[in-house]
């Protein structure tokens, strides 16, 4: 038996699925860069926590660590819905980024790991100003809107820092 179907519904279903694919795609991609830049200033926070002779180093770490576990949780609680798993570990890009962060020590330390979170919140900054704009899931929208402003203080504290 030959099925004859109109090409115009056929454009209609692909294009509605590829639709739905694209708006999948945006949520996953922002869950999954959100998370990992909360993961990266969490763990090399720790290790900053741990490492730095620098006060003020060290009262940034700390922000950071509490901020970003904070950003991660509501992450996690706001991507429910959206379809997008939350990462559970580092990508190998952030990864490798972390353990070459631990072959550091002293001055080369601290200079590194400000530089790394300086990175980190400016592509952070950008990647809630895209979702901000672009992004569809209300929930994932929200979360964008509520973390500009604290992302662009951890920034300028970064770029604040003594050797940055």
């Amino acid at each position: 038996m030959h099925l004859t179907v109109p090409t115009g519904i056929v454009g209609l279903v692909l294009s509605a699925g590829l639709a739905l694919a694209a708006d999948f795609s945006a949520e996953l991609d922002f869950v999954t860069r959100a998370s990992n830049s909360n993961l990266f200033a969490v763990e090399e926070s720790k290790l900053a926590i741990d490492r730095t002779h620098d006060p003020q180093v060290k009262a940034f770490a700390r922000r950071l660590l509490e901020d970003h576990g904070k950003a991660e949780a509501e992450l996690q609680a706001q991507a429910k819905g959206s379809g997008a798993a939350v990462p559970t570990k580092l990508d190998h890009d952030h990864q490798a980024r972390l353990t070459a962060l631990r072959g550091k020590s002293g001055a080369d330390f601290d200079k590194a790991y400000i530089a790394d979170q300086g990175e980190n919140h400016s592509n952070a900054l950008t990647l809630y100003g895209d979702y901000m704009l672009w992004g569809e899931y209300e929930k994932l929208h929200a979360l964008a809107v509520k973390m500009i402003p604290i992302t662009e203080a951890q920034l300028k504290e970064a770029q604040a820092l003594p050797g940055h």
